[in-house]
């Protein structure tokens, strides 16, 4: 039991607590979503008893607050901490999650990687762990540039999952969806990267390869849809639909042969839209068939307003005085690379609980608190 005692203009002030009455009053403000509050009492408990029961508990939790109030840092530091002081402990896994998933918040992909890749060495994983850690160890990849060796990563995820398909059921298909999604995002950034150049020789082999890679991504999509989860279907629906206005962009914008000059070159530019439309069409087709799927599966994220926006946009390129079916969101999506940056990834599963539930009766199942 601590007693502290503080002078104010109120007077003598007198606060009695001991370790479970901090940590009931901590695990209250942290189910209610205040999080600040929850962080200071955590702390308290902390400084006031450290070698108490409740310790552990307490330090994984002050990770959670933080989390809650966005502070990726502290959080970090919270969660660093925990596998410090107990590394055998079954909570040292967990916090190695949260570790790498407050560096990849702060963009610290380099240390995303590494923590995944200690988690990766763990003996005690279950399949759905290894699967999340490969599939966000290969996200830290891909965020840092490193396009083969995250694409390795991802592949790691779906024949991991072919190996045991048979002996273990997984709690959840998020993670293969997302590996499948972003191997189909290195595609489509290496279709980006392919220009348009003359002479015309040069400009047959570029869009050749533009055109392989295109289908080659489209796949990839396509097969992120067949695993079924709502949020990366909607965003695969998405991309195969940039995909086509991507390459209608980059003909548009492709260098016109030098020798076309004043009316010649608008001659060449009304023509190639004449030839060009069909893959406006063909945007235009997918982002139609992704709404109605959105509709139909109940998907509420930004990737569903993001298939509104350039459905409307593509009405209007195709017939200006053409009318948006589906509802359209405040605005007008500017044209060019802003138009075709992804939307935010879909929020992954819970691991375990979460502050919303009731608080714990106990140090034990507090540490299962998980984001």
């Amino acid at each position: 039991m601590r007693i502290d005692a503080v002078r104010s203009p109120a007077g003598l002030q007198i606060d009695a607590y001991d370790a479970p009455d901090l940590f009931e009053r901590a695990g209250a403000a942290l189910s209610d979503r205040r999080f600040e509050e929850a962080a200071k009492l955590y702390e308290k408990l902390l400084r006031s008893f450290p070698e108490s029961a409740y310790s552990r508990a307490a330090q994984y939790n002050l990770g959670l607050a933080h989390i809650g109030a966005s502070n990726w840092a502290a959080a970090a530091e919270a969660f660093a901490a925990v596998v410090e002081k107990y590394p055998t402990h079954a909570d040292a896994k967990d916090a190695l999650f949260q570790l790498g998933a407050c560096y990849a918040e702060q963009k610290n992909w380099a240390a995303s990687v590494e923590v995944f890749a200690r988690l990766l060495d763990r003996s005690d994983l279950t399949a759905d762990d290894r699967i999340e850690a490969l599939a966000r160890r290969g996200f830290a990849q891909f965020n840092q540039g490193d396009l083969d060796t995250a694409e390795k990563t991802f592949r790691a995820v779906l024949n991991y999952r072919r190996k045991i398909e048979n002996e273990e059921r997984l709690a959840t298909d998020f993670y293969l969806a997302f590996s499948q999604y972003h191997l189909a995002q290195i595609v489509h950034q290496r279709f980006r990267a392919v220009e348009l150049r003359l002479p015309e020789a040069q400009m047959d082999k570029d869009l050749d390869e533009k055109a392989s890679l295109l289908l080659q991504a489209q796949r990839a999509y396509i097969e992120t849809i067949k695993y079924g989860n709502p949020a990366w279907a909607a965003a695969a629906g998405f991309q195969v639909g940039s995909l086509y206005e991507e390459l209608y962009d980059a003909f548009m914008h492709a260098p016109v042969p030098p020798e076309l000059q004043g009316e010649a070159r608008q001659v060449y530019q009304e023509e190639l839209f004449k030839k060009i439309r069909i893959l406006l069409e063909k945007s235009l087709r997918w982002q139609r068939e992704n709404l109605l799927m959105i509709e139909r599966l109940g998907v509420n994220t930004e990737w569903a307003e993001k298939s509104k926006m350039a459905y409307a946009k593509l009405l209007r390129l195709l017939d200006p005085n053409s009318t948006s079916e589906f509802e359209q969101p405040v605005g007008n999506p500017a044209r060019g690379k802003d138009s075709i940056q992804p939307p935010p990834t879909p929020t992954p599963p819970q691991r375990g609980g979460s502050p919303e539930r009731t608080p714990p009766t106990s140090p034990e199942a507090a540490g299962r608190q998980i984001l």
